[in-house]
């Protein structure tokens, strides 16, 4: 699923600049590619963050090891990056409740953000650096949204 999330993102990465030279169709991209990032991360976030592959996604034994509170964290990032993803999305074709999304999802993120940095200070494990830089990325991200959002609200 590693690979679909880095192919999701390289796509949406190319949307986006096609919606900044305004070409034919790139809302359509845009909004395509986003969507599907953002339900990976909604359905899939708990398993995409933990490294159990699709396959095995219903098999008790790929839980092994895995705790409550890793899957508790692993849902919340994939909620709070759902989100952002969709404001991102909302921002870029120019859509009224972008503000709303980017708002909730930053809030989220940043809990989560804290949840996984006091975690990780207990066990140091690679999960919840993973979830650190991810949230970190999004929450710069979706600050840059909302700056961006600003500017276009005034502008249009």
């Amino acid at each position: 699923m590693k690979k679909l999330e880095i192919i999701l993102i390289a796509g949406a990465l190319i949307g986006f600049m096609l919606a900044l030279f305004n070409l034919p169709y790139s809302s359509v991209i845009v909004s395509f590619l986003f969507m599907a990032l953002s339900l990976l991360y909604f359905y899939f976030g708990f398993a995409l963050f933990n490294g159990i592959h699709l396959r095995k996604i219903f098999k008790t034994e790929s839980y092994k090891g895995i705790g409550p509170w890793r899957i508790a964290v692993a849902i919340g990032a994939g909620i709070a990056l759902s989100d952002l993803t969709i404001g991102f999305m909302l921002t870029i074709n120019k859509y009224p409740m972008a503000k709303s999304f980017l708002t909730f999802g930053l809030v989220f993120a940043a809990v989560i953000l804290l949840l996984a940095s006091l975690r990780n200070d207990k066990e140091k494990h690679q999960f919840y650096t993973s979830i650190i830089l991810r949230c970190a990325i999004f929450i710069i991200l979706g600050v840059a949204a909302l700056f961006l959002n600003g500017h276009l609200s005034r502008t249009t």
